[in-house]
């Protein structure tokens, strides 16, 4: 359990987000054993990454549902900040949440034509930038290895198909 005390407003702001993801969990699973199969499929199929995104999800919301519920029984600690410290950090939450969903629509915008490796590379790149992490060798580093990571995994391992970008087309 963690330390960090909760009021019965954040608990329940919690608790309905958990219900909220888990109900998305449990659409994108329904749509997910619709993708149809074929033939010629692997081990995995078109299903498996789709099913296994939605498990996770519900899994996480489910976690979330259980602490947000312990925590709602516990007396609330008194805030030391003035509420409106208090709704600063939340519009601060909210726009750092905004900010990562921004990468991935950057990142699904441009992989069609920087490619997967390149656009991985970029998002994760991106990523630590957004988190304060600074771009330097390391972070560059970490970005082209995980993205060679990822590739591999996913294409080479799973054979899921990837966008190749505008590189074939060049050489």
């Amino acid at each position: 359990m963690s330390t960090r005390s909760v009021s019965r407003a954040d608990a329940r702001r919690e608790l309905v987000l958990g219900c909220v993801t888990l109900a998305i969990a449990v659409g994108y699973y329904l749509m997910a054993i619709r993708i149809q199969q074929s033939d010629i499929a692997d081990v995995v199929g078109a299903q498996g990454l789709p099913k296994t995104y939605a498990a996770l999800l519900a899994m996480l919301s489910i976690i979330l549902i259980a602490r947000s519920a312990a925590q709602r029984g516990f007396p609330a600690a008194p805030d030391a900040a003035p509420v409106t410290a208090k709704a600063h950090v939340t519009r601060g939450v909210a726009w750092r949440v905004f900010g990562m969903l921004m990468n991935g629509v950057i990142y699904i915008l441009v992989v069609p034509w920087l490619g997967y490796i390149l656009s991985i590379a970029a998002l994760i790149a991106a990523t630590v930038y957004y988190q304060g992490g600074g771009l330097n060798r390391r972070v560059a580093a970490v970005a082209v290895g995980g993205a060679l990571l990822l590739w591999l995994l996913f294409v080479r391992l799973l054979h899921i198909s990837h966008p190749a970008g505008i590189w074939p087309s060049l050489l």
